[in-house]
């Protein structure tokens, strides 16, 4: 029985070397053998280089790089505003890897800070996905894309950047197609590029895990008490990659955690060279201010709205 664990990274050359500090902290946590995949978008020879270098670190992983042509692939896609043609990618891992009985999928920005062996063993009930509901945002930006999206009133809408899933049924209920076909009927309405027309592919129809296997920012503010968290993913205006390492603040969530793992990488000079702006980064702090200030006051308007529809 094989028990290593495929763990799918997309990047282009402008994310590589949050790739890197992503693996180097899948690998400072686990002691499985893990089956890197990286959709290469357009990553350079030395950077390819770069991240198997990691293996002077670390003997517990292999990896391959999967060519995507975005355009080509997904030439009938519409990206939303802003939005590159890239995160679609992840919606042809099933169809890449066809020996794969279940895969992993996660953003470049995403950092472990527990053993990922947790999150592949969970058990999916027979569901052909498995995600994190988005539970802060249920009375922020979901109304509009429910409406948008025609979702039904009792689906929960996960993100699309920690998903686990069940290849062989992803396959066999031919996933792929229907995603084609949503993305097709609903290429002018959706507001995000994969993660809409996969809520609707799996509107109400996907297993619902745990929050500690994608804890995005705005659960710091909505959830008081959590420590348990197995994946943090460091989404937002302002990124720990943005600011110094020695910075004193509390503003940005595993700050330490994140240069911890990016020393470790063969990008940390190239990060580090670009945190010494005095006056940028008292700005990068000033706007991290601005934002927690109007995530207390949205999330305070949310708890709000559910109480008053819970009545």
């Amino acid at each position: 029985m094989n028990n290593n664990i495929p763990v799918f990274l997309s990047s282009d050359n402008n994310y590589v070397s949050l790739v890197a500090t992503t693996m180097t902290s899948i690998l400072s946590n686990t002691k499985s053998f893990i089956e890197f995949y990286i959709l290469d978008g357009g990553i350079t020879s030395d950077n390819v280089e770069k991240i198997q270098s990691l293996k002077n670190n670390f003997n517990n992983f292999s990896i391959e790089f999967i060519k995507i042509d975005y355009e080509e692939c997904f030439k009938d896609f519409t990206s939303a505003k802003r939005l590159t043609k890239a995160a679609f990618s992840r919606l042809l891992i099933p169809e890449l890897k066809t020996q794969l009985n279940r895969a992993i999928y996660l953003d470049a920005d995403t950092l472990l800070t527990g053993n990922i062996a947790e999150f592949y063993n969970e058990d999916l009930e027979n569901y052909a996905l498995g995600a994190v509901w988005e539970e802060y945002d249920q009375y922020i930006g979901y109304p509009e894309r429910k409406i948008c999206m025609e979702f039904s009133d009792n689906h929960k809408y996960f993100n699309s950047g920690v998903l686990l899933i069940d290849c062989q049924k992803w396959r066999q209920n031919r996933i792929f197609d229907k995603l084609v076909n949503i993305e097709k009927e609903y290429k002018n309405r959706k507001k995000t590029n994969d993660q809409d027309i996969l809520n609707k592919c799996f509107d109400n129809n996907y297993k619902i895990l745990p929050r500690k296997y994608n804890y995005l920012t705005g659960n710091f503010t909505y959830f008081k008490n959590d420590t348990d968290i197995i994946i943090r993913h460091m989404v937002g205006r302002i990124r720990p990659w943005q600011i110094n390492e020695n910075a004193q603040t509390n503003l940005i969530q595993n700050l330490k955690e994140f240069w911890y793992y990016a020393k470790m990488t063969p990008f940390y000079e190239e990060l580090d060279a670009k945190t010494h702006d005095k006056q940028q980064q008292a700005l990068l702090l000033r706007n991290a201010q601005i934002d927690e200030f109007y995530l207390k006051l949205w999330i305070k308007r949310a708890k709000h709205r559910m109480e008053t529809a819970n009545v």
